[in-house]
């Protein structure tokens, strides 16, 4: 692990391209000072310029979605808007078993675009459990999700890496 550089805002204030740029600017130069060589940028959802600027200039782009129709949608809009930046994607299911038939769908999309399918997480109550603790699920319970979330890391690792 390493620094997290990150922003605090308020209840209601608004997210913008200038304050993700300004961070990931930031993670840049820790990232540079502490010679680390790969700075991972948690973008927001949707296709917004807060997502514009956290895939500008990135080497890789990983796409969570869940499986629902509003979730496949907004897949689909995440991954047009990178596939204009000529960016590689890597896709992710998050709670497929919630809909396989769904998370079925998502993935079929995922090829049918050459989207590369990095890993399905399952729905684990032991995630929401961490997060109340403040603790990542792969730090403390060695559950379905916490293997899923792990397995994934590696494919992702190794496609990037390529």
């Amino acid at each position: 692990m390493g620094p997290m550089v990150h922003a605090n805002l308020l209840p209601g204030e608004e997210n913008s391209g200038k304050l993700v740029a300004l961070v990931r600017n930031q993670a840049k130069v820790i990232a540079e000072d502490r010679n680390i060589d790969m700075v991972i940028v948690d973008g927001a959802p949707g296709v917004g310029c807060p997502v514009i600027s956290s895939i500008t200039g990135v080497d890789h782009v990983v796409i969570v979605t869940e499986p629902t129709m509003s979730g496949l949608h907004d897949m689909k809009r995440a991954a047009e808007l990178v596939a204009g930046f000529g960016t590689p994607i890597s896709l992710v299911i998050n709670k497929w078993d919630i809909h396989p038939g769904m998370a079925l769908e998502i993935e079929e999309y995922g090829k049918s675009t050459n989207i590369h399918l990095a890993g399905k997480i399952p729905y684990d109550r032991a995630v929401t459990d961490s997060m109340v603790r403040r603790r990542a699920v792969v730090e403390e319970d060695p559950g379905p999700a916490s293997k899923a979330i792990m397995d994934v890391w590696k494919v992702i690792s190794q496609h990037i890496c390529q």
